[in-house]
């Protein structure tokens, strides 16, 4: 399960709609909508004075408080979000637009559910928010908030994994089309394009794209909007996503440009500026933006992830009891989500770290591939760490281009996962199922495929699950 941040990308067909057939933009609504992604509390105190529509109003408020609780979600934020969520779905009733209402603010409520550890209630929030989203397909198909409704579903229904999907359809729910909803939330996008808030919030919407899709990239132009956006939870997405492309420069890049402002709003971007540090082995900067991160946020999220950053940035500075101590803090803090047990699996490893595989592991990170490469070309580890040393290698060879030594690093990597439970083998066939999709070979691509299945029986099962089941819909 991401963490809140993250998921808020996914949360938050044919001609497009009218801009009279919006509903904040009827009611007059956007420019508090825009305060609320600015972080501006002062202006959106004056901004929703003139707003007439109560249940507007209240739909306003209650996103405001989601935002804060992406920002820090602590126990405070949790129980002002509860309040006001309650008010909302209170003053939605009977409005002419209610059922298009409900089904956003089930979808929140489902969100910081989820996020507070509650998958029962979150579940049942999921389905109480689609069956109000089936009921304004009906009644106001028209809305631009429907599109936007339509392309999340799509998108999140897709990803229910196939043993499952029975137990879906007794539900009520549909399939899911992932390629449908992604093409439906660029609709939204080019809709809501320079409308305020509602802009910002079809780009945390566009980030699906960069983390389901095969693909897993941009298009030059919403790369660049996401760029120009002012929004710090657009940013913090934005930084998520250039550390799954090993964009290390660009993200530091759009780290400098960062105001003060957005960084005291959105302390989360002190944990993406400590994490960019590490991956450029800066050790002693990492540790002091990671400082600067715990002393100024008050949620839940990230805070493992904190003790992990200063615990190998203490290791590339040859500091290994400072790391080890740093390592157990981290498994101390309790896991919510996906995300939490990765990072306590990577500690609990901390002690027997072998350095020149974390420093070609950064390199990679960052995106200096050919450090990454030479960091271990000529090096042989321990017997415990050969199928990383393979693994790391064949990676730096691919992303160098040189597809031929990677496969064979690769190959390497799976026959050593046999008996191996860690992440690696799974991974390195996948990653050969990609090479051979790229090269229309689908039949090995396949059998790569149903070689990381088959792998998948250790760490991180759930997440490798979620990336074959995307392999197998672009070999499809």
């Amino acid at each position: 399960m991401p963490r809140l941040a993250t998921l808020l990308c996914f949360i938050l067909s044919t001609a497009l709609p009218s801009p009279a057939q919006s509903l904040l933009i009827s009611a007059g609504a956007e420019h508090a909508f825009a305060d609320i992604y600015a972080f501006d509390t002062s202006a959106f105190q004056r901004d929703i004075q003139r707003v007439s529509d109560k249940a507007i109003v209240a739909y306003l408020r209650e996103y405001q408080a989601l935002m804060h609780y992406a920002a820090a979600n602590n126990a405070d934020n949790y129980e002002i979000y509860m309040s006001l969520s309650d008010a909302a779905l209170d003053a939605v009733d009977d409005h002419e637009y209610e059922a298009t209402l409900r089904c956003n603010l089930l979808l929140h409520r489902c969100l910081v559910e989820l996020s507070d550890g509650s998958w029962v209630g979150g579940g049942l929030q999921f389905k109480r928010s689609y069956s109000e989203f089936k009921d304004g397909e009906k009644s106001h198909p028209e809305l631009k908030e429907q599109l936007m409704l339509r392309g999340i579903y799509n998108i999140l229904l897709s990803q229910i994994p196939d043993k499952w999907r029975w137990f879906s359809s007794l539900l009520g729910f549909d399939d899911g089309d992932l390629e449908l909803g992604l093409r439906q939330i660029a609709q939204y996008r080019e809709a809501m394009h320079g409308v305020g808030g509602l802009q910002d919030e079809s780009l945390l919407l566009s980030f699906a794209n960069i983390f389901l899709s095969h693909e897993q990239r941009a298009d030059a132009e919403l790369e660049q909007r996401m760029r120009q956006s002012r929004a710090p939870i657009v940013r913090y997405a934005y930084l998520l996503s250039m550390g799954r492309q090993q964009r290390g420069r660009e993200a530091d890049e759009v780290i400098a440009q960062s105001t003060r402002e957005q960084f005291r709003h959105f302390p989360l971007l002190w944990h993406q500026k400590a994490k960019f540090a590490m991956r450029r082995m800066d050790a002693d900067a990492a540790i002091a933006y990671a400082d600067t991160f715990a002393m100024t946020y008050r949620g839940t999220a990230c805070v493992n992830d904190i003790y992990l950053i200063k615990a190998y940035s203490n290791l590339l500075r040859g500091n290994r009891s400072e790391a080890i101590s740093l390592a157990e803090q981290c498994v101390a803090v309790t896991a919510k989500s996906d995300v939490d047990h990765r990072t306590h699996a990577d500690a609990l490893r901390v002690k027997d770290e072998d350095l020149r595989l974390l420093r070609s592991r950064m390199c990679f990170e960052y995106g200096r591939f050919n450090e990454a490469k030479q960091e271990i070309a000529d090096y042989t580890p321990r017997q415990q760490h050969l199928i990383e040393h393979s693994f790391r290698l064949a990676r730096a060879e691919e992303k160098l281009g040189n597809i031929d030594a990677a496969l064979q690093l690769y190959d390497k990597t799976i026959t050593a996962a046999a008996n191996d439970d860690r992440y690696f083998g799974p991974y390195a066939a996948l990653y050969v199922a990609d090479i051979m999709l790229s090269r229309g070979d689908t039949a090995s691509a396949r059998q790569y495929v149903d070689r990381a299945k088959q792998l998948n029986n250790g760490e991180f099962s759930k997440e490798i699950g979620q990336r074959i089941a995307v392999t197998l819909r672009a070999i499809q």
